[in-house]
């Protein structure tokens, strides 16, 4: 049994949703493809349900973390509710973005896909 765990990409995956309020330029190791630094947008959500004070803080760290090629997409989705999946795998402190943009009519990928899924990330991409 934990041979077959050790094969899989990620250890945890989480369900991130909120409102999309600010959207920020920044640098970020990239461990897949190709583990280089790579430029990256970070997408700050606020959710409507903060209930504790580390759910506040929470608040000030990015939801989720793309390439800068999705930069002017993403522009257009501030103000709009924002709900996808954070990938990680602790022992490699690896993490991965897929933002899911069925509700958001115009955002459209080159594949005709509606989930924008970012490469893997370090995850540091976190921190600030």
């Amino acid at each position: 049994m934990a041979e077959e765990r050790t094969n899989l990409p990620f250890d945890t995956v989480e369900l991130r949703a909120g409102r999309l309020h600010k959207i920020r330029l920044a640098s970020a190791r990239q461990v897949e493809p190709a583990d280089e630094m790579s430029d990256v947008v970070k997408c700050y959500c606020r959710t409507h349900d903060v209930l504790t004070a580390a759910d506040a803080e929470m608040q000030r760290r990015p939801t989720f973390v793309f390439p800068m090629a999705y930069f002017k997409e993403l522009e257009g989705l501030i103000g709009k509710e924002l709900e996808g999946r954070i990938y990680s795998d602790a022992s490699r402190r690896r993490v991965k973005f897929c933002l899911d943009l069925r509700e958001q009519a115009g955002f459209g990928l080159a594949d005709d896909s509606r989930d924008l899924h970012s490469p893997w990330y370090d995850e540091s991409v976190l921190k600030e």
